[in-house]
This record gives C-alpha cells, sequence and structure tokens, in this order.
C-alpha cells in the first residue's frame, strides 16, 4: 500500500489516501466533514515532518540529499490534501452544505418522519458510527492493524526515510552528491583528433619558445626538431576539470561540423543537467533552463557569447560553396583547387539568391547550436562550482597521500557517519519533537566546540580566530586562525603545492606562503648548498718547493707546463 511502482529513484505513496487508505476510508464512509478535518490534520502533519527534515538534513552528507527527496514528495502529499480540502470547500455538489444543515436541525425531513432538531440528528450520527465500528472494528487482519496505526507527523518521517531508495541514485565517487564523476566525458576529450592535433601543436609551440629564449643563438630548424622530438603530455583530469568550461581557447576550426565534438558536448551537457537535478531535488531545474534560454537568446543576438561574436562565414578561412572551415591559408588554397570544391561552386551559381542565402543560415544555425551548448554547459558548472572544486579537492588529496592514508581516512568517514546516525525523537505531548541534534542559535558564526555548542566569544578573540591568513601555495586557501595557518604547513594541500612547484616541504619554508617568495628562497639554498660542497679542485692547498700555496687546480696546470 505505501509504495506504488518503481523508478530510477524511488516511489511514497502515489496520494494522501493510498498511504494510509484503511484509515481513510473508514473516514470517507462517515462524513464529509471529517474528510475535510483528515486533510487539514494530514497537513499539518506532513509540515511538521518537512521542517523537521529540514532541520537534520545537515547531519552528514549521506542523510542531506536523502532529506531533500523526502521534503520533495512530502511537499508534494501536501498539495494533494489542500487540493482535496479546496474540493470540499468548493461544495460542487452540495454535499457538505447538506451535512451542516443536517447538523444544524436545517435539513428537510424525509417523507414520513417529523423534522429532527440538532440533538436528534447529532444522536442519529452516534448510532451511524456505532453500528460501523460495531461491524468492521473487529474485522481483524490488515485492515484492523493498519486502522489503528497512529498516521502522525513521526510515523510520516520514518517511514518515509525507510522507504527510501535515494542511495541508489550517485555513484561512488559522487559521494552522494558531494562531487562530480566526468570521467568518461574527459576520456572522450582527450580522444577528440582535432582538439589533441591542436594541443600538440601549442604544446611544441611553447617548447619553440622557451628554447628561443633560452638559446637565443640556435637555428630555427634545430629549434624546431627538438620541440617536435619533445613528448607530448596530455593534460590530466584535475586539470581538465578546472578548464572544460572555457570553450573560448578551443579554435573555431576544431569544432565546426566536427560531430565528435558536437556529441561530446551533447553528452556532457546531459551529464551535468542529469547530475544537478540529482543532487538538488528541490531546484526547479526546468525554471532555471528556461532563464537560460532568454539570457542566451539575447546575448547571442547582439553578438555577446563569448567565441562566437562574428559568425563562421565571415571567417577569412571559411569556404562558403563547400561549407567548411580551415586552419591557415595554404589548406585553403589547396582546397580550393580540388574537384568537390570547383563541382559545389557550379552547384552554387545555378542557384538562386535565396537558396545562396539558405547556405549562411545553414552555417550560422550551426554556430547557435554549439554556442548554445557551451553557454549552458559553462551555466551549469557555475552552478555546481563548490561541487567542481570539492573533486579536484579530493582528488589532490588522494595523490599526495599513501594507500594508508586513505585507507584511515575512509574508516574515520564510516565512523562519522555511524555516530551520525539518527535516533528516534522522543514526542512531547503537544506533538512537537524533542530533538537534541537541532541546530543551535549561532548568529555570529562562532566554531564548535568539543560539545557542539559555539565556543565563548572571548575565547574566539583569544586564538585570533576572526583573522584570515591566505596561502598562495595552497591555491589561495584561507586558514583562520594562527594555530590553523601554522598547522597547515604540514598539511596534504600545502605539500601538493610545493610538488607541483618541485620544491621540498621542509623547515625552511615554514611561514612562505608565496610562490615567488618560495622559488627565490630555493634557488637561493642550492647556491648556499654549492658554496658549502667540498670541491676538492678549488678547496684543497698544494705548496711547490718555494712555498708558494696555491690551488690543487692552479698546481696540476704549473706541474704539466713544467714550471713547478
Amino acid at each position: 500500500i505505501w509504495l506504488k511502482g518503481s523508478g530510477a529513484e524511488w516511489a511514497p505513496w502515489d496520494s494522501l489516501a493510498e498511504f494510509s487508505s484503511p484509515r481513510h476510508l473508514a473516514h470517507m464512509s462517515s462524513s464529509i466533514l471529517e474528510q475535510l478535518r483528515r486533510s487539514h490534520e494530514d497537513q499539518e502533519n506532513l509540515e511538521k515532518a518537512i521542517s523537521r527534515l529540514l532541520m537534520d538534513k545537515d547531519k552528514n552528507k549521506k542523510f542531506a540529499p536523502k532529506a531533500e527527496y523526502c521534503v520533495k514528495e512530502l511537499v508534494k502529499m501536501s498539495q494533494e490534501a489542500a487540493n482535496q480540502a479546496l474540493e470540499i470547500y468548493a461544495d460542487k455538489d452540495g454535499m457538505r452544505r447538506e451535512e451542516v444543515d443536517y447538523l444544524g436541525g436545517k435539513s428537510k425531513p424525509a417523507p414520513g418522519k417529523k423534522p429532527g432538531d440538532v440533538w436528534t440528528h447529532f444522536y442519529d450520527k452516534v448510532k451511524t458510527t456505532r453500528d460501523y465500528h460495531r461491524k468492521w472494528g473487529n474485522a481483524g487482519g490488515a485492515l484492523n492493524t493498519a486502522a489503528a496505526e497512529n498516521h502522525d507527523a513521526s510515523w510520516m518521517y520514518e517511514h518515509i526515510l525507510n522507504h527510501s531508495r535515494v542511495d541508489t541514485l550517485f555513484t561512488g565517487e559522487e559521494a552522494y552528491g558531494q562531487r562530480v564523476d566526468l570521467h568518461a566525458d574527459y576520456l572522450r576529450y582527450i580522444n577528440l583528433k582535432k582538439l589533441k592535433d591542436n594541443r600538440i601543436k601549442v604544446q611544441r609551440g611553447e617548447i619553440a619558445a622557451r628554447l628561443r629564449k633560452k638559446n637565443p643563438e640556435m637555428p630555427s630548424i634545430d629549434i624546431e626538431r627538438k620541440a617536435a622530438a619533445s613528448q607530448f603530455e596530455e593534460i590530466d583530469y584535475i586539470a581538465w576539470l578546472g578548464v572544460f568550461d572555457q570553450f573560448h581557447t578551443i579554435p573555431r576550426y576544431c569544432k565546426y561540423r566536427d560531430g565528435s565534438y558536437l556529441q561530446y558536448l551533447k553528452q556532457l551537457d546531459d551529464r551535468l543537467i542529469d547530475f544537478f537535478r540529482r543532487c538538488s531535488p528541490l531546484t526547479d531545474v526546468d525554471q532555471l533552463l528556461e532563464h537560460f534560454e532568454e539570457d542566451f537568446e539575447e546575448r547571442f543576438q547582439n553578438g555577446r557569447v563569448q567565441g562566437w561574436a562574428q559568425p563562421t562565414h565571415k571567417d577569412p578561412l571559411f569556404v562558403l560553396p563547400t561549407n567548411r572551415l580551415f586552419s591557415n591559408e595554404n589548406i585553403k588554397k589547396a582546397h580550393m583547387t580540388g574537384k568537390d570544391y570547383k563541382k559545389a561552386v557550379e552547384k552554387l551559381r545555378k542557384q538562386t539568391l535565396e537558396e545562396q542565402s539558405k547556405a549562411t543560415k545553414v552555417s550560422e544555425e550551426l554556430d547557435r547550436e554549439l554556442a548554445h551548448l557551451e553557454c549552458r554547459i559553462q551555466r551549469l558548472k557555475d552552478m555546481l562550482s563548490d561541487k567542481v572544486d570539492a573533486t579536484r579537492a579530493h582528488l589532490e588529496k588522494k595523490q599526495s597521500r599513501t594507500a594508508e592514508e586513505l585507507e584511515l581516512d575512509a574508516m574515520d568517514s564510516e565512523e562519522e557517519e555511524m555516530d551520525d546516525v539518527e535516533v528516534p525523537d522522543e514526542e512531547s505531548e503537544e506533538g512537537g519533537f524533542i530533538d537534541e541534534d537541532r541546530p543551535v542559535y549561532n548568529p555570529l558564526n562562532l566554531p564548535m566546540g568539543w560539545d557542539g555548542k559555539p565556543i565563548p566569544f572571548w575565547l574566539y578573540k583569544l586564538h585570533g580566530l576572526g583573522i584570515e591568513y591566505k596561502c598562495e601555495i595552497c591555491g589561495n586557501y584561507s586558514y583562520w586562525g594562527r594555530r590553523a595557518f601554522e598547522r597547515h604547513f604540514s598539511e596534504w594541500r600545502h605539500a601538493f603545492g610545493m610538488r607541483c612547484l618541485q620544491i621540498p616541504n621542509t623547515m625552511h619554508f615554514k611561514e612562505i606562503t608565496q610562490i615567488e617568495d618560495a622559488v627565490v628562497l630555493y634557488e637561493k639554498l642550492k647556491r648556499d648548498a654549492e658554496d658549502q660542497t667540498f670541491r676538492a679542485q678549488v678547496d684543497v692547498e698544494c705548496e711547490d718547493a718555494q712555498g708558494n700555496v696555491m690551488s690543487l687546480r692552479a698546481y696540476e696546470d704549473l706541474r704539466r707546463q713544467g714550471l713547478v
């Protein structure tokens, strides 16, 4: 009775009358006013369950998405109860007015009977109710069990949580909606041929520029040969997560009329929308997408979309007869000497002006489709920026830790989740919940102490927890308080940043937060180490027969010349 159907998520009761149908049927069989009273009671219980879920959803990362999905379903049921009450108040069939008049002694008597008063009608209702319960009260079985069950706010809260299937909505990498899982899209991106060729070209150009700057006298042929022989380093998943929405850096010829690139955009767009729907069930995603469509149309018409200010058909490297875009002028000239181009030109000349203008419109439609997908992916990335940042931080953390540390971290997370498992709260006599884990009043946003309550304000000022320390090596991450700042130099985030700079994370670099200062200090330490290193040719002293003291190198030179 409680679950109706199945789906990718989970299916609570379809309507308010079905999840407690035996009890409701009993009331429905009694009177219209009882149905109205029950609808108001259900709305009140549903609101209490919703408020409790919203207060408890921040207990742990696993409970938050489950609570939001439960709130969404409870809101639907509350709307159904409200609609049922509105239908009764509308009284289109006149049954409510008839029952009110009957209880008030204003109804017309049946043929052959005397008109009764209020008490006569009241005792008639009592007799009807007793006859009903005399007939069905001792029926036993499922009907009696369900009818006796108290479907109050506590029952709704517990049952909707026990029957939810939110745990199956997210993969292990997504961590209950806390992180994104875009590995499949990353693999598709690095295998796009045109984009990969462009990345190889850009990387070789950067290597050649560095060689020219380092060796200005080296011939250009040697520089190009060394750059071409260098090994290509593909972008990793962490770096791609930070730049996958920067479509304006991709050349137009790599995107225009490329079916694999268009498919990559569509699948990435679908994956982000699907994840956004799953991790934000209380958000009206369709309405957000409608606002995006309106904003995109205005920006695209005015040429304010980044990377699409100029249509493709106005590009100097675009060939209209064959509807193709090339990377350079030489390839374009070679194409224009081919048979396909000449046939396309002949075909274009035979067409009318209206037919020729259609070729331009086709190019503009292709531009609009690509720009639309790119802009929507950028908008989704902005809305999911906290999830993407959490994913990158998690992956960097995994790279900077050993297998044993990762296992300990996983065990600690499981223990925290077990500690946060909710225990059914006691219900007060007035129907409210006594919840010890409710959010405490904390207007100053003070840190929590060991007892789960905000620390005193004087202690907050004593430890300087309101002072912000930023570390550029950690990616401009902020640390609050001197103690946290000093401790972070031995933590994984700072160690990962130093590793990226190829600098050892030793005590020499404590209190160093700027990348430039760390690099300068590292160079100085290397020079000092070289100066302190023992070099036999310089540090060893020799004395000739005349008593002249000199270094070993000078002595060897003079000895080879026969002067000593």
